[in-house]
């Protein structure tokens, strides 16, 4: 059963995202999905309600807490080498967002968090 949660990102660690990738246009950091968690409102009715995306940086083993604006429900074609483009990475002047996760779901104090869209690069 999922529940809308408020998160307060003043208990939470904004993360430094290594990029792995030194061309400075295209810089990007590799991570692979754990969980992914949509927003169970209809968006665009309030700007904190965000997508949730639970991602492993591959080249630090981080666990990193993906903020996603709010939009149509993408298809995911894979959850592995997703990329963080450093373009995309967005700096919010939130104290809060609200996520749809599990009952049971917890985010540690601490956690690295981010706010940015995710690119699904195909061959």
């Amino acid at each position: 059963m999922l529940e809308q949660r408020k998160v307060y990102l003043n208990k939470l660690q904004a993360a430094k995202v290594k990029m792995e990738t030194t061309n400075a246009e295209d810089s990007c950091a590799i991570v692979d999905i754990l969980w992914f968690f949509p927003s169970m409102k209809r968006c665009g009715i309030d700007k904190e309600q965000v997508n949730l995306y639970v991602c492993k940086q591959e080249s630090t083993g981080d666990t990193l807490y993906v903020f996603a604006e709010c939009g149509p429900d993408k298809a995911l074609p894979f959850f592995k080498g997703v990329n963080i483009m450093k373009g995309d990475i967005k700096r919010k002047d939130l104290k809060e967002v609200i996520v749809s996760v599990p009952e049971n779901f917890i985010i540690p104090k601490k956690a690295k968090y981010v706010f940015s869209e995710l690119l699904w690069l195909e061959d």
